[in-house]
């Protein structure tokens, strides 16, 4: 009856198995990470930087930043933008097709009167998921 002899392994070998081994785990971590990924619905809201507004000519250019926090995308995205100021109230929309997500997108809204001597409210109204 004979033993077979038992080798110790070289360094090349633990050098493959240790590699192996931390990309066998990374793809595992990785497909975790995917399935355990919350898939939040759109989410599109709006931001105004006061200090962004500037005339522009006779009328005031009103940058507003449209950004969907949500992970799934917004289509015919409405923004409407209300400027009650002097006694009068000018109403604007804009439609954005597509919204990403997580994407940005920067409209510009004119009014003839100053934005800083009224009221300015502007807002996401309506949107559908694709």
């Amino acid at each position: 009856m004979t033993v077979a002899a038992t080798r110790q392994r070289t360094t090349a070998e633990w050098i493959t198995f240790a590699a192996s081994s931390v990309v066998l785990a990374a793809v595992v971590g990785l497909l975790l990470l995917q399935t355990g990924r919350a898939d939040d619905p759109a989410s599109p809201t709006v931001r105004v930087d006061a200090g962004a507004i500037e005339p522009d000519g006779d009328r005031f250019r009103v940058p507003a930043e449209v950004r969907n926090t949500g992970d799934r995308a917004a289509t015919n995205v409405e923004v409407s933008a209300e400027l009650a100021a002097s006694g009068d109230v000018e109403t604007a929309e804009q439609t954005i097709d597509f919204l990403g997500g997580d994407e940005t997108v920067t409209l510009v809204f004119l009014f003839t009167e100053d934005p800083a001597d009224g009221e300015l409210t502007i807002a996401v109204t309506s949107f559908t998921d694709p």
